[in-house]
């Protein structure tokens, strides 16, 4: 009798909140790895402290988690270990165990006369690990629902702040620091040399020694790559910025290619009020101006689950709706048209013929017979079925009284659906004889 297999524990998945805070810590970790890897060995300090043993925890850490990490490639997703560990063996695994191994620690322990000369090799393997970070961020990107101007504004920020240190520790290797001044005052000078030069604006209080060849071309180097990161920002930086929020900016380019239109039409102040109050109205309460819905691109399974989604709030309101089954609701959600109307707008006009219905999701409206208010409904209300029902003229006009959101059905989507589904066709009898006993009761 074979012994039960004990199970195996399941790998972390790719993608979700977790994966996005890990990589957020790894990249706090890389950052600070890096920094303090290179500002010890610039100023050769030996003391392998508590944040030394930190980074290489952190380090080791990500090994572990990789090897246990499920992994994308394509549209293949890996999750067998063995399948995990071989990807990661041909990825980042050789650069990761050399940065996580303390080879500085090694040498000051194992061989101290060799350790100043090795110093070098150990502090540019573990400082190898910020080449990670561009992939890092690259799952950021994937894997959190982020605007992605201010992703790159944020990834933006991490190298710069990245350059401007090494850069400053440069200047301090190549002997151009203030060498008789504390680490710390020769590092905070380094960096402001730095940022000057990179800025382009060169105070001139701190410059290359002139019978300094190594000096020089430092300089000429950080100038050069200064002003390139200077045309960078003038030409990225203002736009990532400005795109921050890509919906505010295509509603006022938007409203300024409408307001344009009204201008050249010669169209009247009060109407052209009423068209600006209109955007604003969709503005204010859907962050958007586009008519033409995201779910319309989309197949049709994901098209449903993305319109019950949005029309979750009608549905629950709408009494038709409440005791549907779930085959009626994918169907009619994907035929209902969202409209808007402002305070005072008719929706419908007592004598016209009926093409539709409406189902109020949001807002107040009246009901008018021959200019006389007769009802007033409230959010989750049908009306203009008994048109569609009867074939005849709208018996009533029906006015918005305050912002108003209404979903439309045609008469063909409506016709259709009675004939599928007879409880719906019931229930459209039931409320409208309950409105006709309503009217009749009204003095």
């Amino acid at each position: 009798m074979q012994a039960p297999q004990a199970a195996s524990l399941a790998v972390f998945p790719h993608e979700g909140l977790s994966k996005t805070l890990y990589n957020a810590l790894l990249l706090l970790a890389v950052l600070a790895g890096t920094i303090l890897t290179s500002y010890r060995f610039t100023f050769g300090v030996r003391d392998f402290d508590l944040l030394y043993w930190l980074i290489t925890a952190a380090y080791l850490l990500d090994i572990a988690y990789c090897l246990n990490l499920s992994v994308k490639r394509g549209l293949t997703v890996l999750s067998g270990r063995r399948g995990i560990a071989r990807n990661y063996l041909h990825g980042w695994f050789a650069v990761d165990l050399l940065a996580a191994l303390p080879f500085g620690w090694l040498f000051s322990v194992l061989s101290p006369e060799a350790f100043p000369a090795a110093a070098a090799g150990a502090a540019l393997l573990r400082m190898a690990k910020i080449g990670k970070a561009s992939a890092v961020f690259r799952d950021i990107r994937e894997g959190l629902s982020v605007n992605p101007a201010l992703m790159r504004l944020v990834t933006f920020g991490f190298w710069l702040l990245t350059v401007l240190h090494l850069m400053a520790c440069g200047w301090v290797l190549i002997g151009a620091g203030e060498q008789g001044r504390p680490a710390a005052d020769q590092y905070l000078r380094a960096l402001y040399w730095s940022i000057t030069t990179i800025a382009t604006i060169g105070y001139g209080d701190y410059t290359p020694d002139k019978n300094s060849n190594l000096q020089i071309g430092y300089t000429i180097g950080v100038m050069v790559f200064g002003v390139g990161m200077y045309g960078y920002i003038i030409g990225n930086v203002a736009t990532l910025i400005a795109n921050l929020d890509m919906a505010r900016a295509f509603y006022r380019n938007k409203m300024e290619e409408i307001n344009d239109f009204l201008r050249r039409k010669r169209v009247p102040a009060d109407l052209q009020k009423r068209v600006r109050d209109y955007y604003a109205y969709l503005w204010e309460t859907q962050r958007s101006v586009s008519a033409a819905p995201i779910a319309a691109e989309l197949p049709h399974t994901l098209s449903q689950e993305i319109l019950l989604f949005l029309n979750r709030t009608l549905i629950e309101k709408v009494s038709l709706f409440r005791n549907a089954d779930e085959i009626f609701i994918r169907e009619i959600v994907q035929l209902l048209k969202p409209i808007s109307f402002l305070p005072r707008d008719y929706i419908i006009r007592q004598g016209e013929y009926g093409d539709c219905m409406y189902f109020l999701s949001s807002g107040e409206v009246e009901v008018l017979i021959d200019g006389s208010r007769v009802a007033q409904l409230g959010h989750g209300s049908p009306f203009g079925e008994t048109a569609l029902i009867q074939g005849e003229k709208r018996m009533a006009t029906v006015r918005a009284l305050t912002y108003c959101d209404v979903y439309l059905l045609s008469k063909a989507d409506f016709d259709q659906l009675r004939a599928r589904y007879p409880d719906f066709d019931a229930q459209v009898k039931e409320v409208m004889a309950a409105r006709r006993r309503a009217l009749r009761e009204k003095p």
